[in-house]
């Protein structure tokens, strides 16, 4: 009698696997916790931003400065889902994101200021900037 090796199974047997389980490749860079602590703050910053244009713009006086904050905050969100992406889903710095939300301090949003400052600090990480140009190189 010869012994059978044991056949793998066929795709069709195989249980499906969900997308969020499947580890990154092997190899690849690991995220630089700046960046996801950066994307969850430049999220909230951007929803705080879009609230305070939207209630400024109910004054005369705040329109302007009204439409700066709802068009910054549309940019920190749009912004915020590329670096929360695992990897991140862009290979720059957004700094004129970080300077517009510097001056957005004309509005009184503190948290962006802080989340500007933030930003400029830790992207200039070399951690950061190495694991940037690697996901750059990749995509």
């Amino acid at each position: 009698m010869t012994e059978q090796t044991p056949q793998p199974p066929a795709p069709a047997d195989m249980p499906a696997t969900p997308a969020a389980a499947v580890p990154p490749p092997i190899g690849a860079p690991e995220k630089p916790s700046q960046l996801q602590v950066l994307g969850v703050l430049t999220l909230v910053s951007g929803i705080i931003n879009c609230i305070i244009g939207i209630l400024w713009v109910f004054t005369i006086i705040w329109m302007l400065p009204a439409a700066y904050s709802v068009v910054l905050g549309i940019l920190e969100i749009i912004y915020a889902t590329k670096l929360m992406a695992n990897p991140v889903r862009t290979d720059r710095i957004a700094k004129h994101i970080a300077i517009m939300q510097i001056i957005n301090i004309v509005n009184g949003a503190l948290l962006a200021v802080v989340v500007g400052i933030l930003a400029l600090v830790w992207t200039n990480e070399p951690k950061v900037k190495d694991y940037l140009t690697a996901v750059g190189r990749k995509g």
